[in-house]
């Protein structure tokens, strides 16, 4: 008798499992597809749940990887670009006309620098049917990697193209200021800058990339004036303070050139070019140890930094540490006897020729116009030496 009613009481439990699995998935699916950034860790549980589920094929499989892939985006997990590539791949394999995953792969292929795959991603969704904000979309990205490429022309199509459709969107203009400036049309960069500006008065991205164009043209005051602009609407902005620094630098007003070095160092510490552009100011004004300083501090940032040991080596000539001089430049201790030679035979030659004494080292501008000659000839060999060069006229000149 048992075994005769545990058939029917097994098969009913089945039938009962099955009745409340099915709309469990169908509440997942939903959750998945409304999911926000918000929730966007209890979305990917959802959507999980849902694919692994069964239930689902094509078109509606597509679109929760599509939003699965969304949802992992909007996280700060450390591989969630990763998650979000691999489910819009699968929604693009299930489904080849999924416009959305393809726009939002195409995204991230620009992001990885790979642009072709970015721009072949962009051309199946426009051929897949786009929505007219899909399009705003899917010119930006094609005309980003074309950009990135170098195709101005292209990617300035692009951009207007997306303008065309939302004449309101600032990030088209940027990007297109950007080529212009690219291709050295300053007037049009500028122009696209303006007209974000006056979309967004508070756009400091849009002032700052107008005060380089300024300062390219060699207006240092407007550089200098939209600069401030972005610094005032984001006073974190090191970019702004080493653009402003160049304009001041250019006027010859290296005190505030210097302040505001400073103040991009302070904001971001390993800003190379920074610290380049503080130690050129300072070798202007002659504080040769400041100067040295900054290029230590280049230094300690990339080892093989040549510029900064060639520049380190023109400051310590310049305060006449010959020795360290030629250590920066690479040149090492036989090119220092080398060198000590070349004075030698310079205060032999003067002897004979004026019948005077060569005075010591480094005593007029004539033993120092005959060392250029010699290291002249050297720099073929050495192009460290050029620097040498350069300091050694400097010096004789002061």
């Amino acid at each position: 008798m048992r075994s005769g009613t545990s058939a029917p009481l097994w098969i009913v439990a089945l039938a009962f499992a099955a009745a409340v699995s099915r709309p469990a998935a169908a509440d997942d699916r939903q959750e998945c597809l409304k999911g926000s950034k918000e929730t966007a860790a209890a979305t990917i549980a959802a959507c999980t749940r849902a694919i692994e589920s069964g239930d689902y094929s094509e078109g509606n499989l597509s679109r929760l990887y599509y939003q699965r892939g969304c949802s992992w985006s909007w996280t700060n997990a450390a591989d969630g670009v990763d998650h979000a590539f691999k489910d819009y791949t699968e929604a693009i394999r299930i489904n080849p006309k999924d416009a959305d995953s393809l726009l939002n792969r195409s995204h991230i292929y620009n992001q990885r620098h790979d642009y072709d795959r970015a721009i072949a991603d962009a051309n199946q969704a426009f051929e897949s049917g786009l929505s007219r904000y899909g399009k705003q979309v899917g010119y930006g990205e094609r005309g980003d990697a074309y950009q990135a490429k170098g195709d101005h022309d292209r990617a300035i199509a692009d951009y207007t193209s997306s303008l065309q459709l939302n004449a309101n969107n600032t990030a088209a203009l940027i990007a297109r200021g950007n080529t212009y400036w690219a291709k050295g049309d300053l007037d049009r960069a500028i122009a696209d800058y303006d007209q974000a500006i006056a979309l967004d008065p508070k756009y400091a991205l849009a002032y700052y990339n107008r005060a380089t164009a300024y300062r390219a043209k060699g207006d240092f005051d407007r550089a200098i004036a939209d600069s401030a602009e972005a610094i005032a609407l984001y006073p974190k902005y090191a970019l702004a303070y080493y653009n402003r620094a160049s304009a001041f630098q250019a006027k010859g007003d290296l005190d505030r050139a210097i302040a505001d070095l400073s103040q991009a160092i302070a904001l971001y510490p390993r800003y190379r070019d920074a610290y380049f552009s503080r130690a050129y100011a300072y070798q202007t004004k002659g504080d040769y140890d400041r100067a040295i300083a900054d290029y230590d501090q280049m230094i300690a940032l990339d080892p093989n930094d040549r510029d900064a040991y060639g520049n380190r080596a023109g400051a310590y000539l310049l305060k006449g540490d010959f020795r360290r001089a030629l250590t920066d430049s690479g040149l090492g201790q036989a090119l220092l006897w080398l060198v000590a030679a070349a004075f030698l035979a310079t205060g032999v030659w003067r002897y004979c020729r004026t019948g005077t004494h060569a005075g010591g080292w480094l005593s007029g501008p004539g033993t120092i116009g005959i060392l250029d000659r010699e290291l002249a000839e050297m720099q073929r060999k050495n192009a460290a030496l050029e620097k040498i060069a350069v300091a050694l006229e400097t010096r004789s000149l002061g």
